[in-house]
């Protein structure tokens, strides 16, 4: 040794002070001042014990909230450990900090995968909406009183969702709630909702046991949002609602809690796109990626289909979804067919589902009225082969249509002759709600789109006059209606339909 050296390092509480003592040590006339590696070392022991501590706090949260099981015996379960107790959870591993936060990081990465939700932005979400609920527990009424709490609900979701006005005559403390919730994630608000439906604790603190009656927890949410699509928006049954009620038809088991904020925050973003034609244009063509657009074109058999009872379709594939044109013979009417005509978009988000509107609903549309259940329906569908399928499935979802069954289609081969094309007469059963679309994006400019019909004439829309036009592009369905004599500018990916004057 070219020296004595002596050091003491010494970690006092919270603190984490460290007080180092040395003399510097000289080897081959180099000089290596130990202070600085014995302050990283320690710093690292800092670290280390600051991030366990949060691990452990997660791990509790997880296990007092119940998010994952509905019982704390299958959350132990499920990590091949035995356990009780509110914080023994937050110690599993015992000394072992790295096999702790193994097993905080894998129960993330499972529910990552298994419904592509983060337990960290869940937890994380949970302790700013227990901030909040304290802080402004004074405006949102009794525990008890719930028809307070729903109101108060309903008007989060309208104007969070739906954009409505803080109207002046809020209370200041009730605007602040509201504008601060305005500016928080979906996941958030479904927390914040979710708490004053009395679906979720109120503390991450909770010493409430095992979640109960978790069946009547989901209906009572389901029936919430239900109201909350009848009020506001064109749509009365949309595909996050329709999963939802698939939902509720399974055992109580897999009806957890996160699994309730997951739907809860899918409803909400389905809602804000279908609320706001701004934002149906942004985010269209950004799920356009989740829109299918398979070689469909052609002719279809049914599967009642015989030479001496026609049963088939035939499918043209549109600028942004496909038209189904049904052809059929009802009994007794020989030498003549029905024709019904629907429209389809193919959709794979999580889920296959369609989107199915019958022709009726083009009223709706044009004339700025709610699209009614009984006119869309969101079946499963199953494609066959790759990208030019040989068979499409459809299979009942929810709330099933009589005009449009469970069934499925074989595509018909390519010498194959309709029977139209033998003389037989065609009804067209929907020729009320029969309306031709010509494609005629002529030009967009900062102040105007124009539109071309099929005669030549140009229109222009001014851009000011609808601000929501301002995010066309050229590969958008933009042209001209023409339904009952009556002709408008259409932009199909906003639902915006301008009458044309005469």
């Amino acid at each position: 040794m070219f020296g004595r050296t002596c050091i003491s390092i010494v970690c006092v509480g919270r603190q984490k002070m460290t007080k180092l003592r040395m003399k510097d040590m000289n080897i081959d006339d180099k000089t290596i001042n130990l202070s600085t590696e014995e302050a990283k070392t320690c710093g690292k022991s800092v670290k280390t014990d600051t991030e366990d501590e949060a691990i452990k706090a997660k791990l509790n949260a997880v296990y007092r909230l119940r998010l994952l099981y509905n019982s704390g015996e299958e959350l132990w379960k499920h990590i091949g450990k035995a356990g009780s107790g509110n914080n023994s959870f937050g110690r599993v591993g015992g000394k072992d900090a790295f096999l702790r936060k193994a097993v905080y990081h894998e129960l993330e990465r499972e529910w990552e995968d298994e419904m592509g939700i983060s337990l960290d932005r869940l937890i994380d979400a949970y302790g700013l909406v227990e901030r909040l609920m304290e802080r402004y527990k004074f405006l949102l009424g009794d525990v008890e009183d719930r028809d307070v709490r729903t109101e108060c609900c309903e008007q989060i979701v309208n104007v969070c969702v739906f954009d409505d006005e803080i109207t002046e005559g809020e209370p200041t403390k009730k605007r602040e709630l509201l504008l601060r919730l305005q500016e928080e994630d979906a996941y958030c608000l479904a927390v914040f909702l979710l708490m004053l439906l009395g679906a979720l604790p109120l503390s991450v603190e909770t010493r409430q046991g095992d979640a109960k009656q978790m069946k009547q927890q989901y209906e009572s949410v389901y029936n919430f949002f239900l109201r909350v699509c009848h009020r506001n928006i064109l749509f009365v049954q949309t595909p996050r609602m329709t999963l939802f009620h698939k939902v509720l038809k399974e055992t109580e088991e897999k009806l957890t809690r996160i699994r309730l904020v997951k739907l809860t925050a899918d409803i909400l973003c389905n809602l804000s796109v279908l609320a706001s034609a701004e934002q149906v244009a942004e985010t269209g063509r950004r799920y356009q990626w989740d829109q299918l657009f398979p070689n469909l074109d052609g002719y279809w058999i049914g599967e009642h289909h015989s030479e001496q009872k026609p049963d088939y379709w035939r499918v043209e594939e549109l600028a942004t979804s496909y038209l189904f044109c049904h052809y059929f013979q009802k009994e007794g009417e020989d030498g003549k067919l029905h024709q019904q005509e629907f429209t389809i978009s193919f959709y794979r988000n999580e889920e296959d589902y369609a989107c199915v509107q019958h022709p009726r609903s083009v009223l709706q549309w044009l004339n700025n009225d709610k699209l009614s259940k009984d006119d869309i329906t969101y079946p499963h569908f199953v494609f066959f082969g790759g990208d030019s399928p040989t068979k499409i499935a459809f299979e009942s979802f929810m709330m099933d249509v009589s005009w449009f069954r469970p069934m499925q289609l074989t595509r018909a081969k390519d010498d194959w002759m309709p029977p139209t094309e033998k003389g037989m007469e065609v009804v067209n059963d929907f020729e009320d709600y029969s309306y031709t679309f010509y494609l005629g994006l002529e030009a967009i400019t900062p102040d105007f789109i124009y539109v071309k019909d099929e005669n030549g004439k140009s229109y222009k829309v001014s851009v000011s006059e609808h601000e929501e036009l301002r995010n066309c592009t050229l590969n958008d369905a933009i042209g001209i209606i023409t339904w009952a004599g009556k002709r408008y500018i259409a932009f199909d990916h906003l639902m915006l339909y301008l009458p044309i004057d005469s």
